[in-house]
C-alpha cells in the first residue's frame, strides 16, 4: 500500500526519486534509528543523493502540495495526522516523515542508535537539529496532512532510555 501510494504521489510532484525500504529481521528489539541510519549509509553506495526523506511506512501524504524536496533547513513533513484529528503537532515533534539534505543529516550525526522499541529517537533527533543551529521548517497543517494506515500495534519496549521523560542526548556524537 505504501509503495503504490508514494510512487503516485512522487510522480505527481515530477520528482526523480528512489525509495529504499529498510526492514529489520529477527527477534531482537526494534531499532528504528539504526534502520534509518543504515538506509542512509547504504543509499550513498548507489549514487550521490542530495535529499533524504526518512518516512514511516504507515503514513500516507494526502496533499500533493506537501512537497517532498529538501530546503535550507530540515523539514518536518507529517504535521497533521488523521489519527490525531489532523491537529498540528507540538513544535518539538519531529517524527513520522522528515526531510534532510545530505549535509544537514551528516552534520547532526544521524539518528541516535540508542533507542530501542518505539519512541525517543525522533525527540532526540529534534534536539540534535536545534543543537546544530538548524530550525525546523513545516508546511501548514492544511497541506502537511497524512493518513495513518491501520495496523496491529507493536508492543513497546520500555528500556531505560525509552522510559525516561527526557531524551538522553549525545549531541556531538555521530551515529553514521
Amino acid at each position: 500500500m505504501f509503495l503504490g501510494h508514494m510512487h503516485a504521489f512522487l510522480r505527481n510532484q515530477l520528482l526523480m526519486y528512489t525509495i529504499f525500504v529498510i526492514n529489520q529481521d529477527g527477534e531482537t528489539h526494534f531499532n528504528r534509528a539504526l534502520l534509518l541510519n543504515a538506509g542512509f549509509i547504504e543509499s550513498k553506495r548507489v549514487t550521490n543523493f542530495d535529499c533524504f526523506i526518512f518516512h514511516d511506512v504507515d503514513l500516507l501524504p494526502e496533499d500533493d502540495r506537501n512537497s517532498y524536496r529538501c530546503a535550507n533547513q530540515p523539514r518536518h513533513l507529517s504535521v497533521a495526522v488523521d489519527k490525531f484529528n489532523y491537529r498540528s503537532s507540538l513544535p518539538t515533534i519531529f517524527g513520522g516523515a522528515v526531510a534532510f539534505t545530505k549535509k544537514q543529516f551528516e552534520k547532526v550525526g544521524g539518528f541516535s542508535n540508542m533507542y530501542f522499541g518505539w519512541g525517543g529517537e525522533d525527540d532526540d533527533l529534534y534536539a540534535r537539529v536545534v543543537y546544530h543551529n538548524y530550525s525546523v521548517m513545516r508546511y501548514p497543517e492544511e497541506i502537511a496532512r497524512y493518513r495513518m494506515i491501520i495496523h496491529k500495534k507493536d508492543p513497546s519496549n520500555r528500556s531505560i532510555l525509552n522510559g525516561m521523560s527526557f531524551p538522553i542526548l549525545i549531541l556531538k556524537n555521530s551515529f553514521l
